[in-house]
């Protein structure tokens, strides 16, 4: 251990050293740069870790950060909390220590998973232009749940596990609290240097190109990776034992590895690979190519079905059992949104029918190419329940609100995947396979490793049917019935 930590002191100088070169280059930019040392003990599931988030602050008063650990620090009830945690949850335990804002200590103010920091006033002429760089010590002990960010007997899976700083845009702060449902997520593109060191005996997989990573191995038995991924929404790791295998592939670029463990089923594993393999190239011809260097995907313990962070997906043990009829379509959707959340990001918590909905048409549209059985019943379902909104519109629920204001579960997935996804079939329908994809294409290059809303969408979707789309988003996504024969007729005239 004396090496290990011998070793991160050098790396910490290093980086001091390269940061105001880093920074110099990033001036006036909107991507911050994410410096994290982690050391993560498998055995106890611990972790103890420092960050540094340099960044270029508008509100130069305050910045704020998300904790997500804590939302799994205290009890939750209710239907929804009870699908995301599994039987018999444990907590965690989660302390951030240390704040400082350019070497300075500051105290925080926390509310929930918010972390208020106070920035020192400066002259907001300068806002934009001048880095800071807040700095934060952390300790977590994992809980243990079904949900991203868990563990079991083989492996841990760290989704939205590093502090990352709230969105501020034309709104103001995002500062939204943590939801059962969807994905409560919000987030920028960055840069990320994370150091893990943990022991020789584990291996991993995370948003950086791993493959490629430097490895410092110490004399007590532990190893240091330097992962490195730049232009990233997230970083998500996964840290595995000895059970774990790999199957590896390329794809253009991207060398694509599928982890599964020695008592999964051989054929289930490869063809998870084989769907992720060839629905990256799909998706690289149909909506740009995908700029990085690995994709893994990842079998996790839990329920979670399938999510997504960038360059890696998880998938739990469901998925890896001799003829899984489920695999296929779940992998495809993850890999889906490696473009639409990855690539094009958006507000996921007021506007999940722009990553889901479109993940999941994205996804019809190529089961329906590679796999026709599976694609025309999967299609049959969207549609169906698309289609199903008197209830929806008696309740007052669309798919463009909030998380917070969806009831359940599967009201939901009706609104948000498969109205969304209908919605776009239907305009398939009008446009033809070829004008729609060529219009998703100069969507996500106008977008891409950025934002978009809602009515981003809006007006591309009016500049490419030459006429406002208004009516025809009204109806499909606001659920606003008076809107019901205006959309038709839209769409119609779309056919022409």
């Amino acid at each position: 251990m004396r090496k290990s930590v011998f070793v991160l002191g050098c790396m910490a100088l290093f980086w001091g050293l390269v940061v105001p070169v880093q920074a110099e280059d990033h001036a006036g930019s909107d991507k911050a740069i994410y410096q994290a040392k982690v050391n993560i003990d498998p055995q106890r599931k611990h972790i103890t870790g420092s960050v540094d988030i340099t960044f270029w602050p508008k509100d130069t008063k305050h910045a704020y950060l998300h904790l997500y650990p804590y939302a799994f620090a205290s009890e939750h009830s209710g239907a929804q909390w009870d699908q995301l945690l599994g039987n018999h949850p444990t907590l965690a335990t989660y302390a951030s220590t240390k704040l400082s804002v350019d070497g300075k200590p500051v105290e925080g103010k926390r509310t929930g998973t918010i972390l208020e920091v106070p920035l020192a006033e400066a002259d907001n002429e300068k806002a934009g232009s001048t880095p800071t760089k807040i700095a934060l010590d952390f300790d977590l002990t994992l809980p243990h749940n079904d949900g991203r960010m868990s563990y079991d007997d083989h492996s841990i899976w760290l989704g939205n596990w590093l502090p990352i700083l709230a969105v501020e845009d034309q709104h103001g702060w995002h500062l939204d609290p943590y939801e059962p449902t969807g994905d409560p997520f919000y987030s920028k593109n960055a840069d990320y240097e994370v150091d893990v060191t943990m022991p020789e005996s584990y291996q991993l997989a995370s948003s950086a190109t791993d493959s490629t990573a430097e490895v410092k191995t110490s004399s007590s038995g532990d190893r240091t990776y330097l992962l490195r991924a730049a232009d990233v929404r997230d970083f998500a790791l996964v840290i595995m034992d000895g059970t774990y295998k790999r199957l590896e592939g390329k794809v253009g670029d991207t060398v694509i590895r599928t982890w599964w463990r020695n008592t999964d089923d051989a054929d289930g594993a490869k063809h998870v690979h084989d769907a992720a393999a060839a629905s990256l190239e799909y998706f690289n011809s149909q909506f740009g190519t995908y700029p990085y260097k690995e994709y893994d995907v990842v079998r996790v313990g839990g329920e979670i079905n399938g999510m997504e962070y960038p360059a890696l997906v998880f998938l739990d043990g469901s998925h890896f059992t001799f003829g899984g009829t489920n695999a296929t379509a779940t992998v495809v959707h993850e890999t889906a949104h490696q473009w639409f959340y990855g690539l094009i990001g958006n507000d996921q918590i007021h506007e999940a029918w722009l990553d889901e909905g479109f993940t999941e048409y994205a996804s019809l549209a190529f089961l329906s190419n590679k796999y026709p059985e599976v694609g025309g019943e999967r299609v049959r379902k969207r549609l169906m329940y698309g289609m199903i909104v008197p209830f929806y519109v008696q309740e007052e629920l669309r798919p463009w609100q909030e998380l917070a204001a969806f009831p359940d579960n599967q009201s939901y997935s009706d609104l948000v995947y498969s109205r969304t996804s209908s919605m776009l079939w239907m305009l398939r329908g009008a446009w033809g396979e070829k004008r729609l994809h060529d219009v998703l294409h100069q969507y996500v290059d106008k977008y891409r490793l950025g934002i978009a809303d809602g009515e981003a969408w809006k007006t591309v979707l009016s500049d490419a049917a030459g006429e406002d789309a208004s009516s025809f988003l009204d109806y499909w996504l606001k659920l606003d019935m008076s809107q019901q024969e205006k959309a038709a007729a839209w769409l119609e005239r779309q056919r022409k």
